[in-house]
């Protein structure tokens, strides 16, 4: 079931800056899609938009089959909105934090402290709720800032850099709460700049550059269509001279045996790298996601 669907959207803020330019695509109920670009590239602006945020300029947004601009009101108690920028207070437990935002959405308190209990225990943070936020790890305060979000049980949950500054266990964590999300049934649009993040959640993704797509697809289809393929290092073994090492990237099992018996005959170490989303990234932006358009 179609639960996205955008089609030449536009927005241009006053002065003339262009944020988005003639983006269409759409998402279907149970997908992760990813919304990839650098700094300034219009993620952000997308997700405000269909999250009833933001007016678009031009074009047609709609989600759970209503109009972002005729029904926003209608969308609203249906998704779920978690910011860059958002924050746990760090002096309340987890506990706390779930129930005091159950109460805000009108539930008895009997309601409120079933419902707190529901999420903490499907979100894995029932063992943590005693203790206050600024214990916990970045993981879990991502967790519970996820689970703030889930109290009303959206369809659809918009996250904007979900795991920035996590560390690496951190971003695994929440990885599997998301996960687990779809297969309730939720549906997931989120922005990020950890390509691998991207490539290890996303069903399909949008690469917007300078407001405007530049590609839509899965992510098998952007390293096939930027013909990004497997490169093979070979370099010096240990203390073997100091030749520098040689990038290769075979077309065919006969190169790689090839050049697998020159390593062997050579005594050089020889280093095989799958295709990465980020090899396609570069290819289809010209540049890292790091750096930031202008």
């Amino acid at each position: 079931m179609e639960v996205v669907r955008v089609e030449g959207l536009g927005k241009t803020y006053p002065g003339g800056t262009k944020a988005l330019e003639d983006v269409s695509f759409s998402i279907d109920q149970g997908e992760i899609f990813c919304l990839l670009g650098r700094n300034g590239a219009g993620k952000t602006t997308l997700l405000r938009i269909l999250a009833t945020q933001l007016k678009p300029t031009v074009g047609r947004a709609s989600v759970l089959g209503h109009d972002v601009l005729a029904e926003p009101q209608a969308i609203r108690p249906h998704i779920a909105v978690v910011p860059q920028e958002a924050r746990p207070q760090m002096l309340l437990s987890p506990y706390d934090h779930i129930l005091y935002f159950c109460l805000i959405r009108g539930q008895s308190r009997a309601q409120a402290r079933e419902r707190t209990q529901k999420v903490m225990e499907d979100l894995g943070l029932w063992e943590h709720r005693d203790k206050l936020a600024s214990d916990l790890s970045g993981g879990l305060r991502q967790r519970l800032i996820i689970a703030m979000a889930m109290v009303a049980d959206p369809e659809v949950l918009f996250l904007d850099e979900p795991t920035i500054g996590l560390d690496p266990l951190g971003r695994r964590s929440v990885w599997s709460m998301l996960r687990a999300l779809t297969k309730k049934g939720a549906t997931i649009l989120l922005t990020t700049h950890y390509l691998d993040e991207a490539e290890v959640l996303a069903d399909h993704l949008l690469i917007v550059d300078k407001g405007r797509t530049v590609f839509l697809g899965t992510v098998d289809e952007a390293k096939g269509d930027t013909g990004v393929g497997m490169r093979v290092i070979v370099e010096p073994a240990a203390g073997n001279g100091s030749t520098a090492p040689e990038i290769l990237e075979p077309k065919s099992a006969e190169e790689i045996l090839a050049i697998v018996e020159r390593g062997l005959r050579e005594k050089r170490k020889v280093t095989f790298k799958p295709a990465s989303l980020e090899d396609a990234f570069i290819k289809i932006v010209g540049g890292s996601i790091e750096v930031e358009n202008t």
